[in-house]
């Protein structure tokens, strides 16, 4: 049975005893069970580490361009904030160019956001959901999967655990040095990515509905001030550069055309199901009916943003991880659940814990596996540094320090695997605005002495003096046609007006 600790706010959890082996060790003292679970996360962490290191997969587009986003400090780039590139320009600092070091901050990140999660948790709930609120955050498959690249979600979720944690605290005692730790969480969080703005809208609405996460009118100034002055300088980069990020975030929220998409929203629903674990979600769409009082605020948030990205998919399109961050607030509210259930909850635990050990195992050993259809498990990441050995072998041999290229795809590899060459990676030449992060920081010079390397998909410039195809090999291309070839900078320029 649960019941409410009237001074504390918090949900005790009495009469449930774990009777699988898995859970047995949470009837332990409560410093037992957050030293146990504080244990697991860091060998989880420690194994995702491990595993990152032995991990054969190749950068994919997002991650090799936010590679080069932190190969210079900026306070912008084309489409997201510029925290991501720090962290990776931070750690290949550190590590090292390696497909290792670009991704090391992931399995790290997300360590200390279960942490994180857990003493959040410890202060609205019992002990026992605490410990299974941190470890169901470290075993969630989104989090599994995250872990084993780099992307923007990850810092997001760091911040948002931390800004909850915050606020909650901020709300029990008023003061200065919270609301600016507040500030700075936030503002973090707006670093890593434009959504969690929906975060701060369901942060909004905890406090409005229960008075355990409303924090005084003081505070709230302050800490909407320091947030405002950590991200003045994202916002005036975007700004000097026609405001660009932006009209890339409204192109990509109607790449699908406006309209009542039901199919596309139901089947973001159902991947729910797979980013936070059957059971864990189950749980915390459970919850939805009578939460205790505690609770009212955590679920707050996480219906917010997962309400907001339904939206979007009812409305265009959305993909599963847009809405990954509701899974910070969410598992609070699905261990409180999940801690009167402990045979539920020990099969949440156990499916997190199978998918965290098998996934990173799979990029190890399956990176030939073929599915059902025929195409690599893994194509995504596979295949990006055959195509652009090609094409630096073919520039070397034509004896230019330039390869250009339309595509995102193709320059973002282009701009890793020729590092630490003489060779420039620019995007070719194209009337309109820009399309993507070359366009803006590495257009085309239409000064080029000589002839340059186009890599494309299709056919050769017409113009173009000597040129060779080939159909591209196991990955991302498999099976389709693509084109390296030389040409002048005045060949390019004509062609882009055609």
């Amino acid at each position: 049975m649960r019941r409410l600790d009237h001074e504390s706010g918090s949900v005790a959890v009495a009469g449930s005893r774990p009777t699988l082996r898995g859970l047995g060790r949470f009837l332990a003292t409560d410093r037992d069970r957050t030293g146990m679970a504080l244990a697991g996360i860091a060998l989880i962490t420690f194994w995702r580490i491990v595993a990152l290191y032995f991990n054969r997969t190749e950068l994919w587009v997002d991650e090799a361009q936010y590679w080069l986003w932190g190969q210079s400090f900026s306070f912008g780039a084309y489409s997201k904030p510029p925290l991501i590139g720090w962290l990776i320009g931070a750690m290949t600092g550190l590590f090292g160019n390696s497909t290792f070091a670009v991704r090391l901050a992931a399995p790290l990140i997300h360590g200390l956001a279960a942490c994180t999660v857990l003493a959040l948790t410890a202060r609205v709930a019992s002990p026992r959901a605490a410990a299974l609120a941190g470890l169901g955050y470290a075993t969630m498959p989104a989090v599994t999967l995250g872990s084993m690249l780099i992307s923007t979600d990850t810092p997001q979720m760091l911040a948002l655990a931390l800004a909850l944690l915050v606020q909650h605290r901020l709300a029990r005692a008023p003061g200065v040095s919270g609301a600016i730790l507040l500030g700075l969480a936030v503002g973090l969080g707006l670093l890593a990515k434009q959504a969690m703005a929906f975060a701060v809208l369901g942060m909004g609405l905890a406090g409005w509905i229960s008075a355990d996460w409303r924090i005084a009118r003081r505070d709230l100034i302050l800490a909407a001030a320091v947030t405002l002055a950590v991200v003045a300088p994202n916002l005036w980069w975007i700004a000097s550069h026609g405001f660009v990020t932006f009209h890339h975030l409204a192109e990509s929220g109607s790449s699908q055309g406006f309209g009542l998409h039901i199919s596309g929203t139901l089947r973001f629903w159902a991947e729910q199901f797979a980013v936070m674990g059957p059971v864990a979600f189950a749980a915390l769409l459970l919850s939805l009916r009578n939460p205790p009082q505690a609770m009212h605020g955590p679920l707050a948030v996480a219906v917010v943003i997962l309400g907001i990205v339904t939206l979007q998919a009812l409305g265009s399109h959305a993909l599963a991880n847009w809405a990954v961050s509701f899974t910070v607030a969410g598992s609070i509210v699905a261990a409180v659940w999940l801690a009167d259930r402990p045979r539920l909850a020990a099969i949440s635990i156990g499916f997190g814990l199978l998918v965290a050990l098998l996934l990173p195992l799979l990029a190890i050993f399956g990176t030939g596996w073929r599915g059902p259809g025929g195409s690599l498990l893994l194509s995504r990441y596979m295949g990006h540094a055959e195509i652009s050995a090609r094409a630096i072998d073919y520039a070397h041999q034509h004896d230019t320090a330039v390869i250009t290229a339309h595509d995102r795809g193709l320059l973002a590899d282009l701009s890793w695997q020729a590092r630490g060459t003489r060779l420039r990676i620019e995007a070719a030449p194209h009337t309109g605005g820009p399309r993507h992060h070359w366009d803006l920081a590495f257009p085309f010079n239409p000064k080029e002495l000589g002839l340059v390397a186009v890599l494309l998909r299709g056919e050769p410039p017409a113009c173009a003096t000597t040129s060779e195809s080939w159909t591209a090999g196991p990955g991302f291309a498999e099976g389709r046609k693509l084109t390296l070839a030389m040409a002048s900078a005045a060949c390019l320029m004509d062609a882009s007006h055609e």
